[in-house]
């Protein structure tokens, strides 16, 4: 009886190791095109957004600005999407008084899931992103707001 339960338990371990490896092996097999696609986009530095100003859009020219480059350093052209990201899990501030400026090509709110920008980068084509973003003067609540620009 005690040889079957020690069996059982040793074949349940077992299975759950091959599991565990195979799955893995095919989560990094599967990411690594990902990520090796995410490496030839560059981009000179982590932003990191927080102390967000609360201003009117008229006054939101007078903003500090995040200012970055985006490369594309592949043979092929390339979309490259930015998103800004909320760091803290439950964000108190509606996207919707989140708003951004990129090249000073109008002002937007920020949308439910962050995507700012799209462009397709041709091979070895870089682009200048003078980012403004700001809260909102028409928002009524806590202001703490961190935050991060991702490039994908």
């Amino acid at each position: 009886m005690l040889k079957r339960i020690i069996i059982r338990h040793v074949i349940s371990i077992i299975t759950t190791t091959l599991f565990l490896i195979v799955s893995t092996y095919m989560y990094i097999n599967k990411d690594f095109t990902l990520y090796h696609d995410y490496l030839n986009i560059k981009v000179q530095e982590v932003i990191n957004i927080e102390n967000l100003e609360q201003v009117s859009d008229k006054n939101s020219q007078s903003l500090k600005s995040y200012n970055f480059d985006i490369k594309n350093e592949e043979e092929d052209n390339k979309e490259v999407k930015i998103i800004v990201a909320s760091n803290v899990l439950n964000n108190k501030i509606n996207n919707n008084y989140i708003k951004y400026s990129i090249n000073n090509q109008g002002i937007h709110s920020l949308n439910m899931d962050g995507v700012i920008y799209i462009e397709n980068l041709k091979s070895l084509e870089s682009k200048n992103i003078d980012l403004k973003i700001w809260i909102s003067d028409t928002y009524s609540g806590e202001l703490n707001y961190n935050g991060s620009v991702i490039v994908s």
